[in-house]
């Protein structure tokens, strides 16, 4: 970690990769896949993490010859999906370091993107097709089956995922449901200062009115139970996904933790006149007691 205004971020030449990757049998695509993210076929963990991506996941599926992988791939191609990340990732941090210099943040990040399945409903219809991971500073991964929607929208995505990788490491005081909810919510914000309000925000587009005054209500009286992922899961992802991990459903709609997370980041700014840039660093509690003014 470093706190000077230089970030090497790498977003890796997947296109190609998968190109190669598609035209194996697929018998070798795992651990060509392994190759390709700098994973030893050694590290079991990582390696049982990358077959659950691509053989139950959101991840094309390595043992499947599907003639539209290749012409999905093309597309991301076409679009400059990868030339996107570039762009949208060095205008972000741009942003954030004339806004708030000086802060914590990885010394290099790795950017990848790979290709979705599209054969899952959730991810396709309700997840609008993509998404991102970026809570381990250092990494950013990407999914996405390119669709009319997601196509303009891969380089936000990325955008949101850098507000992860900088939060991180500027907050001291442990992570919870109600963390989890404002680094979703910052995250969303972050983007639209970047990129445009017409950016991001379809995932939880319909938790709007009285379905989300609901998911507030759930989702902040919950903010001192659990202890782990899977049992604050429900009440960031909604009561799809935790059905799926095998989790008991709580009556949040599908990414119902962002729409909560957004409202309350979106009142302290308000509050406060300050930018989702600047509050980036500030801790949960802070923000959640401005929120109520």
């Amino acid at each position: 970690m470093t706190t000077d205004d230089q970030i090497e971020i790498d977003v890796h030449d997947d296109a190609a990769g998968l190109a190669r990757v598609l035209a194996l049998p697929s018998a070798a695509r795992l651990a060509a896949l392994a190759e390709m993210q700098g994973i030893s076929t050694f590290d079991q963990a990582a390696m049982t993490r990358l077959r659950q991506t691509h053989e139950s996941g959101d991840g094309f599926r390595v043992n499947a010859d599907d003639p539209r992988y290749a012409p999905a791939l093309q597309r991301l191609v076409e679009a400059d999906a990868w030339g996107q990340l570039r762009r949208e990732l060095a205008r972000a941090w741009e942003y954030q370091r004339s806004v708030l210099p000086g802060i914590r943040h990885p010394d290099r990040i790795d950017v990848t993107l790979t290709l979705g399945n599209p054969d899952d409903p959730v991810f396709v219809e309700r997840t609008h097709g993509y998404y991102g991971m970026g809570a381990v500073p250092g990494t950013i991964w990407l999914v996405a089956w390119p669709t009319d929607y997601n196509i303009t929208r891969i380089g936000a995505c990325a955008v949101h995922e850098l507000a992860h990788n900088l939060r991180t490491p500027n907050i001291e005081t442990g992570f919870n449901l109600a963390e989890w909810v404002i680094h979703e919510g910052l995250a969303e914000v972050f983007a639209v200062e970047v990129c445009g309000p017409e950016s991001t925000g379809a995932w939880y587009a319909d938790v709007t009115g009285s379905v989300l005054d609901a998911a507030f209500e759930k989702v902040t009286g919950a903010f001192d139970s659990g202890i782990g992922f899977r049992d604050w899961t429900p009440y960031v992802l909604g009561d799809l996904v935790a059905e799926r991990i095998g989790v008991r459903p709580v009556g949040v709609p599908h990414m119902g933790g962002y729409a909560v997370g957004r409202r309350i980041v979106e009142r302290y700014l308000e509050a406060t006149g300050l930018k989702a840039a600047q509050v980036i660093v500030r801790p949960v509690s802070e923000i959640l007691e401005g929120a109520r003014r």
